[in-house]
């Protein structure tokens, strides 16, 4: 599985991350060390994460690209994804993040809800 990360500046203080291949277990840490190594310059006010290339995205390279979402709001840092294929624009619709990442959100596609488990002791009979 590999990915490769292209970094590269437009209008000044925007940063833009080009993702080509597999997001998932293995590449998100590549993807967290990217990201938090634009932050670390301190010189952007926006960070474009641009998914054109990506081929597979798993649960851990969502969540990797949901915590860096949430990381820039609490550094008052622009974030948004771009150019996502629509396998990844469902998949964000469906998880209910991709309003949060600026993608336009998948129409007729509801995001799950996560149903409340019953409580082992509500199940057992005295």
């Amino acid at each position: 599985m590999s990915l490769s990360i292209e970094t590269c500046r437009q209008r000044g203080r925007e940063a833009v991350i080009a993702l080509h291949g597999e997001v998932d277990y293995i590449t998100a840490l590549e993807l967290r060390g990217t990201i938090s190594a634009v932050l670390g310059a301190g010189d952007v006010d926006m960070i474009i994460i641009n998914l054109a290339g990506v081929t597979f995205l798993d649960s851990t390279g969502v969540g990797t690209i949901v915590v860096a979402a949430r990381i820039c709001a609490d550094m008052r840092v622009g974030f948004r994804v771009i150019e996502a294929n629509p396998f990844i624009v469902k998949l964000f619709t469906v998880v209910g993040v991709a309003e949060m990442l600026g993608v336009p959100v998948e129409p007729d596609v509801s995001p799950q809800v996560a149903k409340p488990r019953a409580s082992s002791s509500a199940s057992r009979v005295a």
